[in-house]
Order: C-alpha cells, then structure tokens, then sequence
C-alpha cells in the first residue's frame, strides 16, 4: 500500500476552536486551550484501504496580528479547514475571507477545503444555521461538516472526508492520461530531421 503524506491547515478566527478540533482528532480528548503562538503541529496517521495517509496538521493562530504571516503556513498545503464557531456569525464571514485568500493561493482543485461548523454543544446559542453553512459550502463547492471539538462529534469524520477526498484526487490523477489529458504530438511522423536542434 502507497503511503502519501498531506499538510492540512487549520483557518479562522481566533477561540472558534481550531486547536480543540486538532488536539481531540489526535489525542481524542478535549483541552480548553489557550490561544496559539503562531502554530502549533501535529501528525495523525490512517490507515485506509488503499493507502497508508499521513496527515500533518498545521494549527494557525487566529489572531488578526498573524494575519499577514499566515500565508506562509499554508503554502504547500493539500488540504484546508476553515473553522466557524456556529454561535458567532462574524466567525464565519471571517472564513469567507480565508478563502478568498486561499482562491488567490491555489488553482481550483489543487487543495481540499473543509467549511466546519465547531461547537454545536452550543447549539442553544447558534447564529448560524445549518442550511447557511451548507449553502455557502455548496456554491464554492467546499465538503461540509458541522462538530464539537467538546463532544466529539463528527471530528474523525471531517478529517476522514479529507483524506479520502484526497485519495479520490491521487487516484484520479494516476488514471488520468499523460500531461493532463492534453493532446500529445508524435514528432516521429515528421521525417527525419537534419541538424543538431
């Protein structure tokens, strides 16, 4: 079995839960953490059907200070998690600019991009619906999940949709023709060639 190596970042604001979501995904327990320095890292390994995936995850701080250096942990990242808190709406239009920044980073489907609705423990508080998370990650066509870092909910499902995402992506790159299904010239037809270029 291949085994494939992923950097996942984890975008947004700050106290929306990005280091809780990682912390319970690697560790499977559930720290009120304090705010990230920069970043924090961890690595998670699974052991799928077809591959072996290796999925180090980048933790960015999302205090607006480290705004501008943020482009740098992402850069070279196959895959992205742009976290909302559901009990504050101003979470999630700051991960629409997450990915506004990362539409300028990446071509279209050379990253994986999560949209992930955190502390649905909290759902008594919730500002934002299902059905709006659900919408907007539709029209960028983005997976879509909502969790609790707290309870646990659906965060092994969320990193499990983007590996297999991933896989999805690597098996369709190796069956795809060479150079990207463009067409190819055979330059033999030509008749001999004179001369050294």
């Amino acid at each position: 079995r291949p085994t494939y190596i992923y950097k996942v970042v984890l975008l947004g604001s700050t106290s929306v839960g990005k280091s809780s979501l990682a912390y319970r995904y690697v560790k499977n327990d559930f720290k009120e953490s304090l705010p990230t320095v920069g970043c924090s890292f961890f690595t998670q390994t699974l052991n799928l059907e077809v591959a072996t995936v290796k999925l180090e995850i980048w933790d960015t701080a999302g205090q607006e200070k480290y705004h501008s250096v943020c482009h740098l942990y992402y850069r070279g990242a196959h895959a992205a998690l742009l976290v909302y808190d559901i009990t504050n709406k101003e979470t999630l239009n700051r991960a629409k600019l997450w990915l506004r920044d990362l539409e300028k980073e990446f071509l279209p489907n050379e990253i994986v991009i999560a949209l992930v609705g955190n502390k649905i423990d909290l759902a008594a508080e919730r500002e934002v619906t299902t059905e709006e998370g659900e919408e907007f990650a539709r029209t960028k066509d983005l997976l879509f999940m909502e969790t609790s870092a707290k309870s646990n909910h659906q965060v092994n499902d969320i990193f499990m949709a983007i590996a297999r995402k991933l896989l999805q992506w690597e098996q369709e790159k190796a069956s795809a023709p060479s150079q990207h299904g463009k067409p190819t010239v055979d330059l033999g037809e030509s008749g001999a060639r004179t001369g050294c270029c």
